[in-house]
């Protein structure tokens, strides 16, 4: 279904239940509307640079006729033509910042549509082409209030403090061929440090900075009992059944009699690298199958 343009620029997020195939496709009309305000922002920023350097030139000529032309007819219709050109180019000045920051409203975060994509590309592989999923995806930056989880002191610099940020911007929930349903989601976490600093004029300073402390991943996948009935013998040999890329680490990895549960941060280095998130969740599919399929072995 076509993305409703109005409504994605007031929200930033997509929300669908709808076939993986249909879930693609709105995708790729997402990162092509992401392209178009990609180029139409250095249009616009291009435009407001020429108009500003045009608003200069034209009072620089304006104070420089002031000094040189003596004609006081001929320097009043000089002065008019200049200022009128000037107010023009301010408006059109105006017009092309308005219409950048509008198009850069939904100049959008690359790495999430894209992973996401190439995510469900795979998973669509072990599904049935009929079958819907839900997928929640936000655009929407982690260092916002409502993603806020906690203020503290910061445990350095006086006066000075430390927001922490957490923002899920990914959740996709499905069911493979086997009936095994999953539960996929990333978790953006940031802190923000601020406070006033006295620089070396010794004036204080508002200070910020924001720093990433990583992407978490948590999978969860309820399977058939009378399928992998047998997956519970396996429970100490599941540690070794992972296989993670160097640049992410094992947070949390639970079993019970109906589900696994596994949960991998990222490194902060590269929790925007779609090619970083993908191999990750790749390997931890591939990891828990790689139990459910012995557990099915054994359950024969």
């Amino acid at each position: 279904m076509p993305i409703d343009l109005k409504e994605f620029r007031q929200k930033l997020s997509y929300t669908a239940q709808a076939s993986i195939k249909q879930v693609i496709a709105d995708l790729q009309e997402i990162a092509e509307i992401d392209h178009l305000a990609e180029l139409k922002q250095k249009e616009y920023g291009r435009k407001a640079l020429y108009y500003f350097i045009g608003i200069v030139i034209s009072v620089i000529l304006l104070i420089l006729g002031a000094s040189f032309i003596s004609n006081i007819q001929l320097w009043g219709l000089l002065a008019l033509l200049f200022i009128v050109s000037i107010l023009g180019l301010a408006i059109a000045f105006i017009m092309a910042l308005v219409k950048r920051s509008k198009f850069g409203r939904i100049n959008i975060i690359n790495y999430r549509y894209q992973s996401t994509q190439k995510i469900l590309q795979m998973l669509s592989r072990d599904m049935d082409s009929n079958a819907n999923i839900n997928l929640h995806l936000s655009f929407n930056i982690t260092e916002k209030n409502e993603h806020k989880t906690s203020t503290i002191p910061h445990s350095i610099k006086s006066g000075w403090k430390i927001d922490n940020y957490q923002h899920e911007w990914m959740r996709i929930q499905g069911q493979f061929l086997d009936k095994t349903r999953f539960e996929l989601s990333a978790t953006s976490l940031s802190k923000k440090q601020y406070g006033w600093k006295r620089g070396s004029s010794g004036k204080n300073k508002y200070k910020s900075k924001i720093k990433l402390v990583g992407l978490d991943i948590h999978l969860n996948m309820v399977y058939s009992q009378r399928r992998y009935g047998a997956i519970k013998v396996l429970k100490d040999e599941m540690d070794g059944a992972l296989k993670l890329p160097k640049l992410s680490h094992l947070r949390n990895l639970r079993l019970t009699d109906k589900s696994m549960q596994l949960a991998v941060r990222i490194s902060p280095n590269v929790a925007d690298n779609q090619n970083e998130i993908y191999q990750t969740v790749t390997a931890m599919f591939l990891s828990l199958y790689q139990v459910l399929n012995l557990a099915k072995a054994l359950s024969k």
